[in-house]
């Protein structure tokens, strides 16, 4: 069974910030191999999302790091809904993480 990805704004602007950020610091290769990363674990994430860990401070949130520096966090909301919600880069205060 294969899961419907609900693209929440924050997953949006926040994937969009990293790959702007790409593109500008490390040119197209570097920026569409990351967008190419994304898209196979998305498809990765519907097919089977629990294989990703939960994020340690929640039961609902999984995490899945798509490089070093880049954690997607997700949440399934039904038995064939997932919503995305945040690309996080690292190098941000953990604090502010709100998921």
């Amino acid at each position: 069974m294969s899961f419907s990805l609900r693209w929440t704004p924050e997953a949006t602007k926040t994937l969009q910030q990293n790959a702007d950020y790409l593109f500008k610091e490390w040119g197209d290769q570097v920026a569409n191999d990351f967008l190419d990363r994304v898209e196979g674990l998305l498809d990765l994430i519907k097919q089977n999302p629990r294989i990703y860990p939960l994020h340690s401070s929640s039961k609902t949130v999984h995490k899945c790091i798509v490089n070093k520096r880049i954690i997607l966090f997700f949440e399934i909301k039904s038995y064939n809904f997932i919503n995305l919600l945040t690309f996080w880069n690292t190098y941000q205060d953990p604090e502010k993480l709100k998921l």
